[in-house]
């Protein structure tokens, strides 16, 4: 059986850890410790502290327990009387940047007066080191597909 100095100790370190909660970081960023007043696991934390803490003191810690959760629905402003907010607006996704025909040639390492040829025979070679089982990625096909459809473009 434990004594009554182990439920103190206990209750200590739930108490600490409905400290934790209350100050907990926001999805802001920001502490707010009235938004930590409506979380539900500040409430049960502190119920079970104030459970230890009594059981060890007046050894009626059970009744404490049952009562110590409506508290936090009780608070004005907690989250079984507030209105959810709506859901933030997704951002539009920026518009795909075209490559420019400078910015292909670069990728071949091309000069303005190559010819078709040459332009699929770049392709070709730089496919093969771009493909993952040689060291490159999915990414870089796509850049290379991207300017060889650029250059060959009447």
């Amino acid at each position: 059986m434990t004594s009554d100095l182990d439920r103190l100790i206990i209750a200590g370190v739930l108490a600490l850890a409905a400290l934790a909660v209350l100050f907990w970081p926001q999805a802001n960023g920001r502490r707010d410790w009235h938004q930590g007043l409506r979380h539900p696991a500040l409430w049960v934390l502190l119920s079970l502290a104030v459970s230890f803490a009594a059981t060890a003191i007046l050894r009626h810690g059970v009744v404490v327990l049952g009562i110590l959760p409506f508290i936090g629905a009780l608070w004005p402003g907690s989250t079984a009387s507030a209105k959810p907010e709506p859901p933030p607006q997704p951002r539009a996704a920026a518009p795909p940047k075209v490559m420019s025909r400078a910015e292909a040639l670069e990728v071949f390492g091309l000069t303005p007066s190559t010819t078709r040829e040459e332009v699929l025979e770049a392709y070709r070679h730089m496919l093969w080191f771009a493909n993952p089982e040689h060291g490159g990625s999915d990414w870089l096909i796509d850049k290379l597909n991207e300017a060889r459809d650029v250059l060959l473009k009447h």
